[in-house]
């Protein structure tokens, strides 16, 4: 008996979803006057957000520039200098019997940075790119879930103007005034959809960075099917795969990085030179004097000011400490998001499930009078306003979790 009562309440729910989806995929189809649409739906949408959203391709430029530079970081900066001396000049004889020697110094210095600094150069050049990359992939995921919800809010007005255009069709099987007062409210309605569908196709088309010769019109019902969530797998899942949370942890890399570097530049730099002076036969006073040649090496150690302060190591130091805290913060924030969406969400499901139970004994009475066309378009826009803080809530609630998944809208 059990087998038999669970079989029936089966069929029922697969013969009610079955009858809601039969009934949005007969609505009429949108039919707009003045204004060129195209279908597009969200994961082909979303795929040209993310190649050619303006402020992504900003960002990605900035990662390559980031990834090139830490390429080259590890390289020695020999900062090599050259010096040639030509022996002093006159334009006459200082004195009688003076003969200029006209000597000639050639000599290079190079530069030998001290232990660590280029280890540490490289490592902060490596740690920065990653951080401009974690946090191009957070500003991505953030466009992205806005993107979606513009398209969400777009659909939902394309769905409430095909519900007008089937109510007005029903309506012209009934004759009177009352019929035609109705189909003229309906008609009213529709312009102001019609003007907020444009306006929001107009958002997709800013979200996509860039305009074809018709704006994209979003496709589906919005019939997602409810889910049941356990908040501490969220939180966990937020936790490892969080966008902001790992854009926060590259950061926190990077200040370690950074201090590294401002520790490092302590160390002290060696200057060594090599020169090489010769100098011609001369005679002086009467005195002849040979070809002389000389090589002297040298050593120059700059003592830089940083050496007697350590206010950039202070600094380094708090720098990865508000990080830590930033770290934590997040995750805290990400905590109380999950918890707040998810008691949205239990609100969205209910909704939901009341706006199908509505729509439904809306749905199953004959079409014979005019109330029963007005009572269903009402319980059919109830219904996806419904569905469009369902999904809305849930796609957040997911996203919020690390779940980045492009959503199916049916």
């Amino acid at each position: 008996m059990k087998i038999r009562q669970i079989t029936a309440v089966v069929f029922l729910y697969l013969f009610f979803l079955s009858s809601i989806t039969s009934r949005s995929q007969s609505l009429p189809p949108l039919q707009i006057q003045g204004t060129t649409y195209k279908g597009i739906d969200l994961p082909t949408y979303i795929s040209e957000v993310g190649e050619s959203n303006n402020t992504l391709q900003i960002r990605k430029l900035g990662v390559v520039s980031a990834s090139t530079y830490a390429q080259q970081a590890g390289a020695p900066l020999l900062s090599p200098t050259i010096m040639y001396a030509r022996g002093s000049m006159y334009t006459q004889a200082p004195y009688t019997g003076y003969t200029n020697p006209s000597s000639n110094t050639l000599g290079a210095m190079v530069t030998i940075e001290g232990w660590g600094k280029r280890s540490a150069r490289e490592a902060q050049a490596i740690a920065d790119a990653n951080r401009l990359n974690a946090e191009m992939v957070a500003e991505t995921k953030s466009i992205e879930t806005e993107a979606i919800f513009t398209y969400i809010d777009a659909l939902r007005i394309k769905l409430m103007w095909q519900s007008y255009q089937q109510a007005i069709i029903s309506l012209e099987k009934f004759q009177g005034n009352l019929a035609l007062q109705h189909q003229t409210e309906y008609r009213a309605a529709q312009k102001t959809l019609a003007n907020d569908l444009q306006y929001f196709s107009y958002s997709l088309v800013n979200f996509a960075g860039k305009q074809g010769s018709a704006l994209p019109l979003p496709m589906g019902t919005l019939n997602i099917p409810p889910r049941n969530f356990n908040i501490p797998e969220l939180v966990e899942g937020a936790h490892q795969k969080r966008a902001d949370i790992a854009s926060t942890k590259a950061a926190i890399e990077a200040a370690t990085a950074n201090l590294d570097v401002v520790k490092a530049s302590k160390n002290i730099d060696f200057n060594p030179g090599l020169y090489y002076t010769e100098t011609p036969p001369y005679s002086a006073s009467g005195t002849g004097y040979g070809a002389q040649k000389s090589v002297s090496f040298l050593v120059s150690i700059p003592l830089a000011n940083n050496l007697f302060h350590d206010a950039d190591v202070v600094g380094a130091v708090n720098n990865q400490t508000q990080q830590e805290i930033t770290l934590q913060a997040t995750k805290t924030k990400a905590t109380v998001e999950i918890n707040q969406t998810f008691l949205q969400y239990q609100s969205a499901k209910d909704r939901l499930e009341l706006a199908n139970k509505a729509y439904q004994l809306a749905k199953v009475q004959d079409i014979k009078s005019i109330d029963s066309v007005l009572k269903l378009r009402e319980t059919e826009v109830e219904l996806f306003d419904a569905r469009t803080v369902h999904s809305k809530t849930l796609i957040l609630l997911l996203r919020l979790s690390g779940n980045f998944e492009t959503p199916k809208l049916n």
